[in-house]
């Protein structure tokens, strides 16, 4: 009986790691996966890269074109998956992909990397640029959310040569609205807390982080300007723990130390 349960054991653990195979090899390219309701697409992802390339569901090629690239600039394709790089209905009302393309060079006069983000069609036409002065350096600086006060999607960038956060809208439908919703999600940093949290503001609407600890009790609040980046909440005086950190209907845990 102990032999028939060590085999039948085996055999299960067998079944189950045998479901892991190899599905595609992509050689020599970076892709990440956009998926929707009924949809899944790859696209590549990289810098330096001359070609956007829009794989199927069934690792077919879908899309390929070549964005004209600015002179002394660089192209780069963002490979962060929430920033919306390649979406649907987002930044047009029409059936196509969209996707973000970045284009990056150095001002060796003001020491700084300046951006021009243009977003394409599935065909290659630009739908829009924002440009050359744009702060593309890291995921948070280019933001896509729905505003729910306005029921309107709306996208955040930082102008670095007017040093000013710009808010535009972007065309809204219910499935857009949808999916921007879903794709909302909430950040901190650092991660085990010990003085500050310092929570990235996912612009939904709410001006106000709270923290909860494991119990559901409210131990912190703090409101915040529509436009900060960055909210910074001082942790310093709750013991050590696992407490919860809510912006609207956002949240997610952390670690105070």
């Amino acid at each position: 009986m102990k032999k028939f349960m060590v085999t039948l054991a085996m055999a299960a653990g067998s079944l189950f790691f045998g479901q892991i195979t190899l599905g595609k090899n992509f050689s020599s390219e970076n892709l990440q996966v956009y998926t929707n309701t009924n949809e899944t697409f790859y696209y590549s992802t990289g810098f330096n890269i001359t070609q956007v390339k829009i794989y199927k569901a069934d690792y077919s090629l879908y899309k390929q074109f070549t964005p004209s690239v600015p002179a002394g600039y660089s192209m780069f394709i963002d490979q962060y998956k929430n920033n919306f790089v390649l979406s649907k209905n987002i930044f047009n009302t029409d059936n196509k992909l969209e996707i973000i393309v970045t284009f990056e060079r150095y001002n060796s006069t003001t020491s700084e990397r300046e951006y021009i983000i243009r977003i394409y069609s599935e065909d290659g036409n630009v739908l829009h640029e924002f440009g050359p002065s744009y702060r593309f350096s890291d995921e948070y600086d280019i933001n896509i959310y729905h505003d729910a006060t306005t029921n309107t999607n709306k996208l955040r960038l930082f102008n670095q040569e007017t040093d000013s956060t710009e808010i535009y809208n972007l065309p809204t439908t219910s499935l857009s609205a949808r999916e921007v919703q879903a794709k909302s999600k909430i950040s901190a940093f650092p991660i085990p807390a010990q003085k500050t949290l310092n929570i990235m503001n996912p612009l939904n609407g709410s001006h106000t982080v709270e923290i909860y600890d494991m119990s559901g009790k409210l131990v912190l609040n703090k409101s915040f300007g529509s436009v900060e980046n960055l909210v910074s909440i001082d942790v310093e005086g709750l013991p050590k723990g696992t407490y919860f950190y809510k912006i609207g209907e956002l949240n997610a845990k952390f670690i105070k130390n």
